[in-house]
Formats: C-alpha cells, structure tokens, sequence
C-alpha cells in the first residue's frame, strides 16, 4: 500500500498542471448592447476593410478586445458586413454572419446588457472596419 506522502505526491502531480492550465485560459469578454430608448441595441453597420490582397489573408475575430490572452475565435474578410455593437478603445464589439437579420441588434433594449443573440460575435481591430455614419 503506497504511503500517504506517495499518495498526496500523486495527486498534487495532477492536479497543478491542470491549474496552470486553468490560469492561462483566455477571458471571453462579453460585447455589450447600450441600451437607449428608441434606438437599435446595435445601431452602426460596417465593412471590414483592408485586410489584405492576398486570398488567404483574414481579419481575426478575438474573444476579448486584445490579443494575449485572447483566442482567435473566428475570421472576417475583405468587404464582409459587420453590426458594431461596441467599441472599447482600438478594438469593436461586432456581430456578424450570412443571416444578420434575425441577429437580434435592431431590438429595442431599455438598460445596458450583454449580446446573447445565436449569431456570431467577438472583437476586431477598429482600424480594419469602415463604419457607415449615422
């Protein structure tokens, strides 16, 4: 029978790589429709600009406005429309997709409060999206 000290030994093996593990995984921050009475949730449309000539070249989506410790969690390409929620500093809280009318940004919100819509959604850099003026 192993002794207690092998025991608490193998445990403390297991469990602090998954900790670290733990500590290193990226924040998703959550975009936030501004709630205004009489406005869309989501007012301002975009086109995600000069991202590259080349046919592999892609804006990246991240789940928090920052790389590190971001994750890429998805890619926008030249000319793809996008529904900016949010900015934060250099980077936009947009949603985006092929079905953006049923994304849930024209609806009509009374306080601030977190995008839960079934469309896609995350941060871009600001400089890689052409706004539409009001």
């Amino acid at each position: 029978m192993p002794s207690m000290t092998l025991r608490l030994g193998l445990l403390l093996a297991l469990v602090l790589p998954n900790m670290a593990l733990a500590e290193t995984t990226p924040l998703n921050v959550p975009i936030l429709m501004h709630g205004s009475i009489g406005d869309d949730a989501c007012p301002e449309k975009g086109r995600v600009v000069e991202v590259g000539s080349e046919p592999d070249s892609f804006l990246p989506v991240q789940s928090g406005p920052g790389e590190a410790p971001f994750r890429e969690i998805g890619r926008l390409h030249d000319g793809d429309m996008v529904t900016v929620c949010e900015k934060l500093g250099l980077w936009l809280g947009v949603v985006y997709g092929s079905a953006t009318l049923g994304c849930q940004t024209t609806i009509l919100v009374p306080v601030e409060q977190t995008y839960t819509g079934r469309c896609d959604h995350g941060w871009v850099m600001a400089r890689n999206v052409n706004v539409d003026p009001k």
